[in-house]
């Protein structure tokens, strides 16, 4: 689910350009970051997505299986507040842009770019409760497996 997702949050900033006299989501600083966040984050999702195919038809973990529950939590981790940060600026710079930071009005001269900046933004903070939920997941595997030795709270 989050590859489909943080793959949508990309299409809708790149897609963000309408016409030369409106901003474009490249000329500010907040918003690549946001792109950049959001394509790492799909690249993540798709390697991960991989790996869970390849668990599930090999029967086995790409790595050490106390090297995968432990790259799983910390990726996840990382990513979500790498995802969580760029969202907060993003959300920032669309603030500033209303208006409501003293920037300025764009949004009232150009709003289809603003709203499609927002949708991006908002998507992006839905594709961080995504990954924090599958943060507590690979947290809760990795709690069973220091506890147990195996991944899955079945084996106890």
């Amino acid at each position: 689910m989050r590859f489909p997702q943080s793959s949508l949050r990309n299409v809708f900033m790149i897609t963000n350009s309408h016409g030369s006299d409106s901003p474009n989501w490249h000329d500010f600083d907040a918003f690549r970051f946001v792109l950049a966040a959001n394509a790492i984050v799909a690249f993540y999702s798709l390697a991960e997505m991989g790996a869970s195919i390849w668990e599930i038809l090999k029967g086995t973990t790409l790595l050490p299986e106390i090297v995968q529950v432990w790259f799983d939590f910390g990726h996840d981790q990382v990513f979500a507040y790498l995802l969580l940060s760029a969202d907060a600026a993003g959300t920032a710079l669309s603030r500033t842009l209303r208006g409501g930071g003293g920037g300025g009005d764009t949004c009232t001269a150009v709003n289809s770019f603003c709203v499609q900046s927002d949708i991006s933004v908002a998507l992006g903070f839905a594709g961080f409760l995504f990954l924090g939920f599958s943060s507590l997941l690979s947290g809760f595997r990795l709690v069973c497996f220091i506890i147990s030795g195996s991944r899955f709270l079945l084996y106890l």
